[in-house]
């Protein structure tokens, strides 16, 4: 491990990021612990926000620091800055930079030959986490699937004293076969995170809310 103890800056709740730092979180328990994994969203070409990081367990991510990496529960074992080659198109860092680097890795290059060494932790979004709001909760839309259920970044501690959402009534429930007919319902989904539902319907059109937005939960 090394002393990696920078604070990591916080940056404001983006939808893109934030479905793809969920989504990055629910497949890496899936991957062989040496996995190399190259994760891209949102890039923000042209920025110097490029990272390849090792975790606790010895997996190697590589992907743009734009709040990607937030929930990661593994610490940051080492993390080096990318540079952009000269010859990358200003437009498509996927392809002339991030798959490169992961290409490297993959072949046995060491990490620290590959950048910058970067002593502070990646950027982590700053509403990824709900807060209290008195007895109420502020929660963020972190992903809408097909089905348009919304999962939340709410406690699982909340579930229990979740009565509305945004106004709207909500009962909780474990399974959605538990819901009737057009009901709002919470529950812990296979993500094990809270998220609210309908049967045979979509709650993300009921409550007019989609990744990135706020939920109000009482």
């Amino acid at each position: 491990m090394s002393d990696l103890l920078g604070i990591a800056p916080l940056v404001e709740i983006d939808a893109i990021a934030s479905a793809g730092a969920l989504l990055l979180l629910d497949s890496l328990p899936y991957l062989a612990e040496d996995a190399v994994v190259l994760a891209v969203v949102d890039p923000s070409v042209g920025r110097d926000r490029d990272l390849a990081v090792r975790t606790g367990d010895g997996r190697l991510l590589v992907g743009p620091d734009n709040g990607l990496f937030t929930f990661l529960s593994e610490p940051i074992a080492e993390s080096v800055e990318l540079t952009t080659p000269p010859e990358a198109a200003p437009t498509f860092h996927g392809r002339d930079l991030f798959a490169p680097i992961a290409a490297k890795l993959v072949s046995g290059a060491p990490l620290g030959d590959l950048g910058k060494r970067r002593h502070e932790e990646p950027m982590r979004l700053a509403q990824a986490w709900a807060s209290k709001v008195g007895e109420a909760w502020r929660a963020e839309v972190l992903h809408c699937d097909r089905f348009g259920d919304l999962i939340s970044n709410l406690p699982i501690r909340a579930l229990a004293r979740i009565r509305a959402v945004n106004g709207h009534r909500v009962r909780t429930v474990e399974t959605y076969e538990e819901a009737a007919p057009n009901e709002l319902v919470a529950l812990v989904g296979s993500s094990g995170r809270i998220e609210f539902a309908m049967r045979e319907q979509s709650a993300a059109s009921r409550l007019h809310a989609m990744p990135g937005e706020t939920l109000l939960v009482t």
